[in-house]
């Protein structure tokens, strides 16, 4: 069950640098720029984890970043798309439960609303509000594709960095050089003097909120964090939610700030009207001439409806809700974590209209596979899937 497990707490597990680099290690390695080595265990470790040498590193495969990626998103359309991970129970290994009912709880009353509530409207000559109501829904849709499908911010991790050679790139972005010193860390995977845990921070970078990521093994911004669903640091990170099976973060609040304010305000333009075209006299005769014709048989769907209906209701209220949380957040320059854990914005900041940023890696660029194992420890296996339980790996 490790890959239940934290990214930090499966790194404490591995035991000390010295014990993993037992037996010798040649050099430590060469520069990762330069082509040169990185080892695990000296003595047993399988070739497919070392690198192969000079001569032998350009004819080696290289395949695109989004293929080879070493965190738990999924990435889609050649890279330019991408979204959360596994779930944690290995239940749905290709799609979030929370997801699919939110999309569920868009659609279903929408397409009631469209197949029978749009064409009376239009019938009766009542052409604004059905207007209305089908450019909020193109709006909602929009921005919870936007949220589900977009770059929350995400920081490379210290292997991504070097094996793109996008170090430079990314001092130019962050203002500042998220790898350290290479005095205090080295550039090629070696084990600093201090160790991996928590190394010497600049003071003028510690002073101002700069922290170390022990995972990512790179100094993150003052708001930044890092993920534990999606096993990346983010740019000003607020939240891993479910319902859009993706980081909330700076590239991607305003996504999600705008797809909880048009929920909201489709929930108000579809379920009332739904509610009244069910209970109106024209849909009742017709409901009990269909239920006269079956002996019944459509009363079960329609309890059905019925129920599905007050469950929307009662989503559209916790979106109201949660709409107010955010207009509160946003009106104080916090985001989730800073309310929940009192943490202070530093920068004072702005949490919805600051600048997005730009994305600070490229998912097409060719990278060597071996490139992205850390030196310390083996690639993790996938999660199992909910059958592999009853009827092995091998399923």
């Amino acid at each position: 069950m490790a890959w239940l497990k934290e990214p930090e707490e499966r790194e404490a597990e591995l035991g000390s640098e010295d014990d993993l680099l037992r037996g010798g290690l040649p050099d430590a390695g060469r520069d990762l720029e330069s082509g040169g080595t990185v080892f695990g265990r000296a003595d047993d470790s399988p070739s497919s984890l070392r690198r192969a040498p000079d001569g032998d590193s350009q004819d080696r495969p290289r395949k695109r970043l989004h293929k080879v990626w070493p965190a738990r998103n999924k990435f889609f359309c050649q890279g330019m798309l991408m979204t959360g991970g596994e779930t944690e129970m290995g239940i749905t290994p290709n799609c979030s439960v929370p997801n699919l009912c939110a999309w569920t709880c868009i659609l279903v009353p929408c397409s009631l609303y469209f197949c029978m509530v749009f064409p009376h409207l239009l019938r009766q000559g009542a052409v604004a509000m059905p207007v209305a109501t089908l450019a909020v829904f193109l709006m909602t849709t929009g921005f919870l594709l936007a949220t589900c499908c977009s770059d929350p911010g995400i920081i490379p991790r210290r292997e991504v960095i070097l094996a793109t050679g996008c170090a430079e790139r990314l001092q130019a972005a962050l203002g500042y050089d998220c790898l350290l010193d290479s005095k205090i860390i080295p550039r090629d995977g070696r084990r600093p003097s201090g160790g991996w845990g928590k190394p010497s921070i600049p003071h003028e970078l510690s002073s101002r909120g700069y922290r170390w990521c022990r995972t990512c093994r790179i100094i993150r911004p003052p708001r930044a964090s890092h993920c534990p669903d999606c096993d990346n640091c983010v740019l000003r990170y607020d939240h891993h939610c479910p319902f859009v099976n993706n980081c909330v973060g700076q590239r991607n609040y305003h996504f999600f700030f705008g797809f909880v304010t048009s929920v909201l305000c489709l929930s108000l333009l579809v379920l009332p009207v739904l509610f009244w075209f069910l209970n109106s006299d024209n849909f009742e005769l017709a409901i009990d001439g269909m239920l006269d014709i079956s002996s019944g048989a459509l009363q079960p769907l329609f309890w059905t409806l019925i129920g599905f209906g007050s469950l929307a209701g009662l989503a559209a209220i916790a979106v109201g809700m949660l709409g107010m949380y955010h207009t509160f957040l946003i009106a104080t320059k916090r985001t989730t974590k800073e309310f929940q854990k009192s943490i202070t914005n530093i920068d004072e900041e702005p949490t919805l209209c600051a600048t997005r940023g730009p994305r600070l890696f490229d998912p097409r660029s060719l990278v060597d596979p071996r490139e992205l194992i850390r030196p310390d420890e083996a690639p993790a296996g996938d999660p199992p899937v909910f059958c592999s339980v009853c009827w092995g790996d091998d399923y």
